[in-house]
């Protein structure tokens, strides 16, 4: 395991911060990996390739947590999906008055808890084994289908325009524009609920 996770750093791919405590997040992903690695499956024919975005998935949370303002602050989630989609999160806000005894346990179960729910989405978004996502398409253009659209909307950092996506596929802003809405959103939504996650209104 030592070996494997200085292989790890060496990766060029793997995602880096400037925020002074970053080792302390890539610290936390190590650890997570050593203690999940059996759960790792590639997803593509380059093992390396799978590996590092399945480590830079959860690490990509780790950061976010360091620009919380506050240790109660359910950042984590929320802060990347909404940036530009902001029905798209999967992690509802909580109050922001500071939290104590068993509200703060209750609290911080429940991020907890989403985060994994977070991650699960993610590595489902990218493997896809069973290609709901990819088989969801436009009649005008198989490229754009919900993996796809997922990917470069939603994982990718900073997330693409859907004007940029429609120009890199030579396809109308409507096109992409409606199948997101209309398709890829609601089936991650169920997606997601089927994961675990519960919110009380729907994106």
């Amino acid at each position: 395991m030592d070996r494997l996770l200085r292989e790890i750093q060496q990766f060029p791919r793997l995602r880096k911060s400037s925020h002074p405590d970053y080792l302390a997040a890539l610290t936390l992903t190590f650890e997570w990996v050593s203690n999940n690695i059996s759960e790792f499956e590639p997803n593509s024919d380059s093992v390396a390739e799978s590996l590092v975005r399945w480590v830079n998935g959860y690490l990509r949370w780790r950061i976010q947590d360091l620009y919380s303002p506050d240790k109660n602050a359910p950042l984590s989630l929320d802060a990347p999906i909404a940036s530009d989609f902001g029905e798209i999160t999967l992690l509802d806000k909580l109050p922001n008055s500071t939290l104590s005894g068993l509200d703060s346990l209750i609290e911080n179960s429940q991020r907890e808890n989403n985060q994994r729910i977070g991650l699960k989405l993610e590595l489902y978004i990218e493997q896809d084994h069973e290609a709901k996502l990819k088989n969801s398409y436009p009649r005008s253009c198989v490229e754009c289908n919900c993996q796809f659209l997922s990917q470069r909307l939603i994982l990718k950092e900073p997330p693409d325009k859907v004007a940029e996506i429609a120009r890199d596929l030579s396809i109308p802003y409507t096109t992409v524009n409606s199948h997101w809405n209309r398709n890829c959103k609601p089936m991650l939504q169920k997606i997601a609920e089927d994961l675990g996650y519960k919110q009380e209104q729907s994106l």
